[in-house]
């Protein structure tokens, strides 16, 4: 569900003229009902689609431009985020936007391992247990995964969430 550009384009026949939000979350709950609902096990979504681009200082890939944002009040939050980040910022605000919106969260990382390293910081820093731990990610063959540098550099960075506050 990532890098979805086309929802309500011109140039989607399916889709055409539809609000893009509506598309996006229609799609997400026929998934919800048949991973979670139907077969009973844990879905994980991208987050990119559910960022403001507007809002929120990320690039046309990382955050959506064509509405389909307003999503993340539409699709149940019981869902794991998967907010891929690529690249060394000084913040990451969308692991707050979603753990606010009552999601958890798997800050997700690929191969720079500065970048890595500094959003296992910046969601580690937020002290909530809603941030999971953290997703590597690679689009290509590693060959021995313990070798892989993003891995091998943060071997023992990633903490288990704290503790839920007790009642």
């Amino acid at each position: 569900m990532d890098e979805v550009f086309l929802i309500g384009h011109d140039v989607s026949p399916s889709t055409r003229g539809k609000d893009p939000a509506e598309v996006f979350a229609k799609a997400v709950n026929d998934m919800y009902r048949h991973v979670v609902t139907k077969r009973r096990l844990q879905m994980i979504v991208w987050g990119d689609r559910l960022i403001d681009a507007e809002r929120y200082d990320y690039g046309e890939w990382e955050s959506s431009r064509n509405n389909t944002w307003p999503a993340i009040y539409m699709i149940p939050k019981d869902i794991i985020i998967a907010d891929w980040h690529y690249e060394k910022r000084d913040s990451y605000p969308s692991l707050s936007l979603f753990l606010d919106k009552g999601f958890r969260v798997l800050p997700t990382s690929f191969k720079d391992v500065e970048a890595s390293q500094k959003l296992i910081e910046y969601g580690q820093g937020l002290k909530n247990p809603g941030i999971l731990g953290h997703l590597f990610t690679s689009w290509s063959r590693v060959e021995k995964l313990a070798d892989w540098p993003p891995l091998a550099a943060n071997a023992g960075r990633v903490k288990p969430p704290p503790d839920p506050p007790r009642p």
